[in-house]
């Protein structure tokens, strides 16, 4: 089986990571994967370091969608590929054509990760969902959606969830030799924040919920992790910060190659964002026995039960999110009671060994004539 991972996303968050780390794990189990990605992109580059052959697209080209797609199917063709997988809304018109004008019978896959907000049931939308034989969601929610917005038959439309790597476990000196190399404090409570620097992620809640954890005394240290995509947003937080004398207890650590291997210096790690498809840093802080916070909408309640596995606040509400971290630091028990149970959950559902054998097994049963 050979497997063409489609992504020309000129962005890197967590959906062009996924089609890197797919081609990749791919290859790491004996399955040949190859990747068409847009010319000079940060997804390209990526490929490369895992040692995927790409064959890059000038995005330009997506105003030519015939000559673009007839170089797609003839890669198709001369690399004798069996699944064409996708992974950008905007790549579909692109994969249907292609899909087409190859030569070669190959499998459509489309796995989303964004949210479906309107229904595609027009004739447009009808031939190209037409042309796609598994339409993968990461949550259970989108799967929902999926069912109500979009011309396909609900047995093409599964849910897979993101799954994580078994990350390393380090002793208690490890840990305090981590949060050190982080500039964390002794003895405070640890809060950590992972994702691009812009509105929608909410990085300003927590700088909020900091302001009104220090003026009630808590020895609180936050680290804030991400590159910045709104370097205006990330000024203006800067300028909060210094002009609300909490440069002490905020760090802004910018970017990091891999989050998960920091995760275990914090007690708890937030996410904030408005309006979260999935939230997979929090099941990378969970997989590290670390208790998560995150905003109760999209498919983040998949992720935390309540009071169980982890906590959750209204979208928008730093009054709120203040209260949950005082619940936690207050309560350092509960804290642990929370991480642990997350951890099992993580480990259950959320293991990137299990998401791959899931993924394998679909693409083979497609494979089959």
């Amino acid at each position: 089986m050979k497997v063409l991972e489609l992504c020309l996303s000129t962005g890197i968050g967590g959906l062009e990571l996924y089609a890197v780390r797919t081609a990749a794990q791919l290859r790491s189990r004996q399955i040949e994967s190859i990747a068409v990605v847009g010319k000079d992109t940060m997804t390209a580059k990526r490929m490369q370091q895992h040692g995927i052959p790409i064959i890059e697209f000038n995005t330009v080209n997506r105003f030519l969608p015939l000559l673009s797609a007839r170089r797609l199917a003839s890669i198709i063709d001369e690399q004798q590929v069996d699944i064409l997988h996708m992974h950008w809304a905007r790549d579909l018109n692109l994969a249907v054509l292609a899909k087409r004008f190859a030569a070669r019978p190959v499998k459509l896959i489309y796995t989303r990760q964004m949210m479906i907000t309107r229904s595609k049931k027009d004739i447009y939308h009808r031939f190209l969902y037409r042309h796609v034989d598994l339409f993968l969601t990461i949550t259970q929610q989108l799967s929902e959606l999926a069912q109500q917005y979009l011309p396909m038959p609900a047995d093409a439309i599964r849910t897979l969830y993101y799954g994580v790597e078994d990350p390393p476990k380090l002793n208690a000196q490890q840990r305090t030799a981590l949060r050190q190399s982080l500039q964390i404090p002794d003895n405070s409570y640890a809060i950590g924040m992972v994702g691009r620097i812009e509105e929608g992620k909410g990085q300003h809640l927590l700088v909020e919920a900091i302001r009104q954890l220090v003026s009630q005394g808590a020895n609180v240290h936050a680290t804030i992790i991400g590159p910045a995509m709104n370097p205006e947003y990330e000024t203006a937080l800067k300028k909060q910060v210094g002009e609300r004398q909490l440069s002490g207890v905020i760090r802004f650590y910018g970017s990091h190659h891999n989050p998960i291997e920091i995760m275990p210096a914090f007690d708890v790690v937030v996410l904030a964002t408005k309006q979260e498809t999935f939230g997979l840093v929090l099941i990378e802080a969970m997989r590290n026995g670390v208790a998560v916070i995150g905003t109760r909408a999209g498919g983040v309640p998949e992720v935390i039960d309540e009071g169980i596995t982890g906590l959750m606040f209204k979208p928008e509400n730093a009054k709120e999110l203040t209260e949950k971290l005082l619940l936690l630091i207050n309560d350092r028990n509960l804290c642990q009671k929370l991480a642990q149970a997350g951890k099992e959950k993580a480990d259950r559902l959320f293991a990137q060994e299990q998401h791959y054998h899931r993924l394998i097994n679909f693409m083979e049963q497609l494979k089959q004539p």
